[in-house]
Parts: structure tokens; C-alpha cells; sequence
């Protein structure tokens, strides 16, 4: 059957709005500075103008669909609203043809869903194809309810809520019809099924008509819609009918097939006989040819019943009410896209880097809730580190695991300890100290002395006896006024060789009670006597055993014979340990790991679009924190993972290291081991003592032979200042007698 005329809604009309003025304005009020986004301001006024040159096409729904997108991010950033972000928008009513100018974007969004549902209803109405009809009517009823739903205070009448729900209840009929009349075309579906669906139109355009009615009483509608859409009720009813009529025929009830077919011409002679408006009088050909159809099929029927079936045919009235179908609905808006990608549809967030203040509020508080998750974890992780350090420190391992597989091999080998070897090395260059030379240092020093003070006294006494004999004639100078100086000086030296003597004797008091240990480090590190401190005098046959012993990395043979005398094997598995380290270090590394990248993925988490999205809904904080921060719950859950396994694997080890130290070869190994640890331990300290004061000795006597040879310089330069202070003094005595004497003789 041929297609029914269809009904587009006009689009309405605007003014050109200029919104690159305020949204600087707006932008400099509240941040500052509008420079940064001159670019977007142009970019979105832009948007607006090639939305208002859309065509009823494909390409112009997408273009008004791209500016409404934009608009609903823009709405989360700014305020547009007289105290905030102001645009006056001016539409004209798409019926009435009046103008009204609003400043609220509720009012600019709900005209530009108008006009979107609008160029869904054209395209759905001039296209061929009934697959891409009913798609855009469902697309145009589920616009004009979404706007019936959400813009509660219409300030035109086409945006009223009656008007926009009576749209989508015509849209709706429309894309139950397009859909019905495809599949009487292709003949594909029961005719139980296309009964109910030809049902459910007729339904579907009643509910039209009782919202178009109310409408078109208020001078807001086509009057002409309403005479269409009633008529279409009556058409759809007629072939719901005459397809139940084909239906009962087929299950040989011929009497209900000839009522329901009566009942369908009746519906189709109310179509006739109902106003149809010039615009749409094709459709009246579609309406008698079908009734030429009707009552051909009815004389065929009431022949068929009279001759072969002879059925009961009962009153039209009486007949069973047919069930209905819908197979229409609204599409969501959410869903207009479905198949495609609407980010690049609607393209990027225009206005991304304007981030309002109440975003970013809550963004910190976001942060703070990441940053408390992000500590949780770390202590987790820390006091994880810190049970595995006390672990492993308490069982000694792995130093003891090394120790244990190392008790196959002989300990007592005589190797002399390698800081014992570097202080023999030292103490062998260096020599034994010997404190000969600065005793004789010493000796020369104060023999000096004695001779200095011996010519000092005997100078003094020839001054003084030439005094005595010669009284006044006898002029020269005391001596003792002469030679403090001097004195003072030998004093000097006498105090410094005391003093530097009490030094020498804590020195050698120092040195005598290790010379004999020093005596053989003076040998060097390769010395048999040195050797053999490290070397206990009988190993004996435990040793011999011991070295016998099997200790590996691998399991122990399985014994086909048991013993019956008790006593443990001398039989140790490693592996079980190493292979527990094993896991220890790597599960370690891996919560490591795991922790570095929560806190990467933390810190690159920006929430800042999703707060703007979500802007408007109440409270949504908690509820949004809570689902964003379950995307870090697999991070968490690896690091608990690993928490909870090192502490079984911790299990296992401390139960697998238990019996390696239980065994009775190892604890007696050990035990010998230790003793000799303990002898090694004595030795290096004794050696240690030794070496230290050789080493403070062999200093100090450095220092004492440096300070000697100084003060012996000394000595030697003030012996000098004596024997020219002498020979002076007896020069001028020489003078002075003989000048006496000359006297003497002229008298």
C-alpha cells in the first residue's frame, strides 16, 4: 500500500547573538583575564552563526546538534544568567510567529531542541527510506519529550510543555506508522503481529489528536495536523481490522472474519467522510482505494461463508477488542548518537582550561581524599618492609643461610684474618720500636747542659776572686748580671727534657705489654708464627665427619630403609629456604613496583571535566569520590596480594629454616663454628690492641725524635752563646790586668 502523507514541524527563527562581548567580559570579571581566551569566545559566537544557517538536512541536525553540545558545556563553566554571563536571545515562535527575548540559557537550549526535533521530523518526512524515517521520528519524539521533561517554565508557547509532548505523541504515531506500512510493503511479518502494530498506530494518532486538539483550541498548533491525524486514527483502525479479518479467516472462523471486516469498512467510511485538508488531499485516493479493497474482499468472504463455511456471523459491536503493539518509542537523548562518536561530533571541550572556582574546591578536596589513600597504602607498604627486615633479621638470614652451606668446608685452616695481614704488613715496614736512640738523644743533650753550666760557674768564680783581690780596681761587670739569659735558657732545656722524659716512660709503659705480639707482627702477614694463631691445635675426627656431610640446594634422596636407632640425618635441604628468599625479594620488588605506579597513576588523576559534568547534580561529591577512587582498587588489592604472601611465605620460611637448625650436624657444626668464631674474634682483638699501640708508639716516638733533635739543636746553639760568652769575659779580664799593670808600673 502506498505511503500516508507526513507532517514536519517548522523550525523557529533567531536573531543573531553576540557572545564573544560578555563571555570576555565575564571571563576578565572573574579571572582576571580574558586575553588567553579570545580564540574560544570567537570560536564558540562562530558556532552559533552556522547553526542559524542549518539546513533541514543531515548536515544542519549535526550542526545544531554541535552548538547545543557545546552550549551544555559552556552552562557548567559559566553562568549564563543576568548576574553572571549575560546574552539576550531572541526566537521567534514557530507557530505564532511572536518573538521573545530571554537572558537564561535554559530558554537558547530548549529553542535549539525545538528546531533539532524539527530537522528530524523533515528529514524523516522527505526521505524515501523507511528504515531512516522511523529512526528520525523516534529521534524527533524523544527530543520534543526530553524538552516537555526539562524546560518546566515555557515563555513561548511552542515550547510549552502540552505543545512539546503533543509533538511527540505525533512523532511518535508517525514512526509507528513508517514502520507498519514497511512491513506491509515487504510482506514480513504474521498477520497476528501486524494486526496488533496497525492497532497501536491507530491508538497512537488518537493520542495525538487529543494533544493536538488542546493545542490548536490555544491558536498554537496546524489545525489541519489534527483533521490528518484524526483521520489517520480511523485508516489505521479500518486496516487493523481488515487484518484481523485475514487472521480469523485463516483458522476457518469465517462468521468473525466477515465482522471484523464490516468493522473495518465502517472505521474507513468515518476516514471518508472526516474533514481532510486540502494540503493533504492525495491522501483521499489512498482512502477510497482502500475502501474498493475493503468491499471486494468482504463479497468474496460473505460468498465463501454462504456456500462452503455456513459461520455464525456476528454483530459488528460484539466483536473482541484487538490487542496493540508498540514497536515506536522515544529515542533517549543519550541515544540520538548511539552509533556514532559524539566527542567528535560535538569536538573538544571549547572552553577545557576555564576551571570554576567551585571545580576546583572540589578537585582539592578530591586530591586530599587521593593523597589519604596514597599515605594508607605507603604505611601499609612501609610497616610491610619494616615485618620483613625484623623477620629476616630475627632468623638471621640470608648471612646464616651462607654460613650453613658453608660448613662443609674446614674453618680452621690456619688463614691469618685480612685486617690482621694489613696491620703485619704495616708493623713489618714500620720495624719494632726501640727508644735507644732518643736515650742517648737525651744523654748528649744534658751532658751540653752540664758542660754550659760548668764554664758559666767557672767564669763566675774567676770574676769574682779578681774582685776579692783587686776590690775597686777590679771594673768589670758580675757575672750573674750578665748570664740570666743563659741560665734561663739551659733552665729550659732541663724542664723539656723532664717533661719529654715523662712522655718516653708512658710511651715504653704503653709498648711493654704488647711487645711480644708486635715482635710477631714484625714477621709479616706470611709468618708460620702468625699463622699459627689462627690455627687450633687438633681438629680430630668430629671435623672429618663434618666435611662428609651433604648439604645442597636440592632435595635429599628418598632412603628406601628407615633406621630404628633415632637420631636425625645428616641429610639438609636448602632449597626450600633459598627458593622462600626467592620469593621474599621478588614479591618485595613487585609491592614496590605496584606502589610506584599507584602514585603515578594518582598523581596523572584529574577529575576537573567529570566535576564539570556532574556540576549541577546535588551532593554528588561523596558518591563521585567514592566511584573515581575504585579505579585505583586493583592497585590496592596487588599490594594487599603481596602483603598477605610474604607473610605465608615468611610461615614457610621460618618453618623450613627451624628444621635445617635442628638438625644434629648442623647445631653441632654450628656450635664448633661459633667456637671458632669466637677464637678467630679473640685473636683479631688482641692483635688489634697490639697494633694500635704499636701504631700510637711508633707516632709518638716520631714526634719525640723530631722534638729531641730540636731541642739538641738548641743545646748546641746555646752552648755556643756560652763558650763566646766565656771567652769574651776572659778577653776583657785579660784587658783589664793588664792595664792595672801598666798603671802599676808608671807609678
Amino acid at each position: 500500500m502506498p505511503s500516508s502523507p507526513k507532517i514536519a514541524i517548522p523550525v523557529k527563527t533567531t536573531t543573531d547573538v553576540d557572545w564573544e562581548t560578555p563571555l570576555r567580559s565575564y571571563i576578565r570579571q572573574t579571572y582576571g583575564s580574558a586575553d588567553s581566551f579570545s580564540k574560544e569566545c570567537q570560536i564558540f559566537s562562530r558556532l552559533r552563526q552556522d547553526m542559524m544557517g542549518a539546513g533541514n538536512d543531515p548536515t544542519g541536525r549535526d550542526l545544531i546538534y554541535k552548538y547545543y553540545g557545546q552550549l551544555e558545556l559552556l552552562d557548567l563553566r559559566v553562568p549564563v544568567e543576568e548576574g553572571g554571563c549575560k546574552v539576550g536571545f531572541t526566537w521567534t515562535d514557530a507557530f505564532t510567529h511572536t518573538e521573545t527575548t530571554q537572558h537564561s540559557i535554559a530558554f537558547e537550549k530548549a529553542s535549539i531542541l525545538f528546531n533539532l526535533a524539527a530537522v528530524n521530523s523533515h528529514i524523516a518526512t522527505d526521505t524515501t527510506d523507511l528504515k531512516l524515517a522511523y529512526k528520525t521520528f523516534q529521534a524527533a519524539a524523544g527530543i520534543f519529550t526530553f524538552v516537555a521533561d526539562s524546560f518546566l517554565h515555557a515563555p513561548s508557547s511552542d515550547l510549552n510543555r502540552d505543545t512539546v509532548r503533543a509533538l511527540a505523541a505525533l512523532m511518535l504515531a508517525q514512526a509507528q506508522e513508517v514502520f507498519v506500512e514497511r512491513l506491509l510493503s515487504e510482506n514480513a511479518s504474521k498477520p497476528s503481529m501486524l494486526t496488533k502494530l496497525a492497532k497501536s498506530t491507530s491508538l497512537m494518532y488518537k493520542a495525538a489528536v487529543e494533544g493536538l486538539s488542546s493545542a490548536v483550541a490555544k491558536g498554537w498548533v496546524e489545525r489541519e495536523w489534527v483533521s490528518l491525524a484524526n483521520i489517520k486514527q480511523y485508516h489505521w483502525d479500518a486496516i487493523a481490522h481488515a487484518q484481523q479479518a485475514d487472521l480469523q479467516s485463516s483458522k476457518s472462523k469465517q462468521g468473525l472474519a466477515i465482522a471484523y471486516l464490516k468493522s473495518a469498512i465502517s472505521k474507513n467510511d468515518a476516514a471518508l467522510s472526516s474533514y481532510l485538508p486540502s494540503t493533504f488531499s492525495s491522501f483521499r485516493e489512498t482512502l477510497t482505494s482502500y475502501e474498493t479493497v475493503l468491499n471486494t474482499d468482504l463479497a468474496t468472504m460473505e460468498k465463501d461463508n454462504d456456500y462452503i463455511y455456513h459461520d455464525n456471523i456476528p454483530p459488528v459491536n460484539t466483536v473482541p477488542e484487538i490487542g496493540a503493539l508498540e514497536a515506536a518509542k522515544p529515542t533517549p537523548m543519550s541515544d540520538l548518537y548511539k552509533d556514532q562518536d559524539i566527542t567528535q561530533l560535538i569536538g573538544r571541550d571549547i572552553f577545557e582550561k576555564l576551571i570554576p572556582v567551585s571545580v576546583a574546591e572540589q578537585s582539592s578536596m578530591y586530591s586530599e581524599e587521593k593523597a589519604k589513600l596514597l599515605r594508607a597504602e605507603g604505611e601499609k607498604v612501609d610497616v610491610a618492609e619494616e615485618e620483613l627486615v625484623s623477620a629476616l633479621e630475627y632468623l638471621g638470614l640470608p648471612a646464616a643461610l651462607k654460613t650453613v652451606k658453608t660448613l662443609t668446608h674446614s674453618f680452621d685452616d690456619g688463614r691469618v684474618d685480612e685486617n690482621v695481614a694489613e696491620w703485619a704488613h704495616k708493623v713489618q715496614v714500620g720495624g719494632s720500636v726501640s727508644f735507644a736512640d732518643i736515650d742517648q738523644k737525651k744523654r748528649d743533650i744534658y751532658q751540653i747542659v752540664e758542660r754550659c753550666e760548668r764554664e758559666l760557674d767557672a767564669e763566675e768564680r774567676e770574676g769574682e776572686n779578681m774582685r776579692a783581690r783587686l776590690g775597686h780596681f777590679w771594673t768589670q761587670s758580675p757575672s750573674a748580671s750578665l748570664t740570666s739569659t743563659l741560665k734561663s735558657d739551659l733552665h729550659s732545656i732541663k724542664e723539656s727534657l723532664w717533661t719529654a722524659s715523662s712522655s718516653d716512660k708512658k710511651l715504653q709503659a704503653q709498648y711493654a705489654p704488647v711487645e711480644a705480639d708486635i715482635r710477631v707482627l714484625t714477621q709479616g702477614p706470611s709468618s708460620a708464627e702468625l699463622a699459627a694463631f689462627f690455627r687450633p691445635s687438633s681438629i680430630g675426627g668430629v671435623t672429618q665427619n663434618f666435611m662428609d656431610m651433604d648439604i645442597s640446594g636440592r632435595p635429599p634422596p628418598v632412603s628406601r630403609t628407615s633406621s630404628s636407632g633415632g637420631g636425625g640425618s645428616d641429610k639438609v635441604d636448602t632449597e626450600a629456604v633459598e627458593n622462600a628468599l626467592r620469593k621474599l625479594t621478588k614479591l618485595k620488588k613487585e609491592r614496590g613496583l605496584v606502589f610506584t605506579e599507584l602514585k603515578d597513576k594518582i598523581q596523572e588523576d584529574d577529575i576537573s571535566s567529570l566535576l564539570i559534568l556532574n556540576k549541577k547534580v546535588p551532593n554528588i561529591e561523596e558518591k563521585l569520590f567514592k566511584s573515581e577512587l575504585e579505579k585505583f582498587a586493583p592497585y590496592q588489592k596487588r599490594i594487599a596480594a603481596t602483603i598477605y604472601q610474604q607473610a605465608v611465605t615468611l610461615k614457610d620460611l621460618s618453618a623450613a629454616w627451624k628444621l635445617i637448625l635442628e638438625n644434629p650436624s648442623i647445631r653441632q657444626r654450628r656450635a664448633q663454628k661459633e667456637d671458632s668464631d669466637l677464637r678467630n674474634k679473640t685473636t683479631i682483638e688482641r692483635f688489634r690492641r697490639a697494633f694500635e699501640s704499636w701504631n700510637d708508639v711508633y707516632l709518638g716516638k716520631q714526634k719525640g725524635e723530631q722534638f729531641y733533635a730540636s731541642l739538641y739543636d738548641f743545646a748546641k746553639s746555646t752552648e755556643r752563646n756560652v763558650l763566646d760568652f766565656v771567652e769574651n769575659r776572659r778577653d776583657e779580664s785579660r784587658r783589664i790586668l793588664a792595664n792595672l799593670e801598666r798603671q802599676q808600673a808608671l807609678r
